[in-house]
């Protein structure tokens, strides 16, 4: 007896190929999206290094100028009363080829002058990007003891270490708080 329904095996053929390429690219896309949110894991993770090690040389930087910026003076001249940070940053540093913004303010120590420091303590925010956009904002009070900066640390009012809310005398804690 003859088989009545010629082509059918091309018809067949034609199907499995067609649901093996749609699987294909179904495999496909999940490949190119895994790889993707890795990238962009790994890109977070670099930017939240180069933003602490900005801080970490920051805080370097601070301690060694001390004197000779006035008290943070010239760190602190965009600085203004209403709490914020200013738009321009106060340092730069690169850390594994990703510039790192650092601002800085003075915290609430009771003086009334923002653009002055006299406890030893300041805000540092740094900011760090990656090209694929991920950035990371670290911000902390560093605190320093006045043996580590260079000479010149004076306080200028007598209890002034104690003012301000939540801070207690003596060398300041670190506060970190990522974004």
């Amino acid at each position: 007896m003859a088989c009545r329904e010629k082509g059918m095996a091309l018809a067949t053929v034609i199907f499995v190929l067609a649901l093996l390429m749609v699987l294909a690219l179904v495999l496909t896309d999940k490949v190119l999206k895994a790889t993707r949110g890795t990238a962009a894991a790994n890109a977070r993770e670099q930017a939240l290094s180069a933003a602490n090690a900005g801080i970490e040389w920051g805080r370097r930087q601070l301690a060694a100028t001390y004197a000779s910026s006035d008290r943070w003076r010239s760190y602190l001249s965009q600085a203004s009363e209403d709490l914020r940070y200013p738009s321009v940053p106060s340092l730069t540093t690169s850390t594994n080829g990703l510039q790192v913004d650092i601002f800085l303010r003075d915290n609430p120590d009771g003086d009334g002058d923002w653009q002055c420091d006299n406890d030893l303590r300041i805000f540092m925010l740094a900011r760090a990007r990656t090209p694929l956009g991920a950035e990371t904002i670290v911000e902390t009070l560093c605190g320093f003891a006045a043996t580590q900066t260079t000479t010149g640390y004076r306080q200028l009012a007598p209890g002034s270490a104690d003012a301000g809310p939540g801070l207690d005398p003596g060398s300041a804690a670190e506060f970190h708080m990522t974004d």
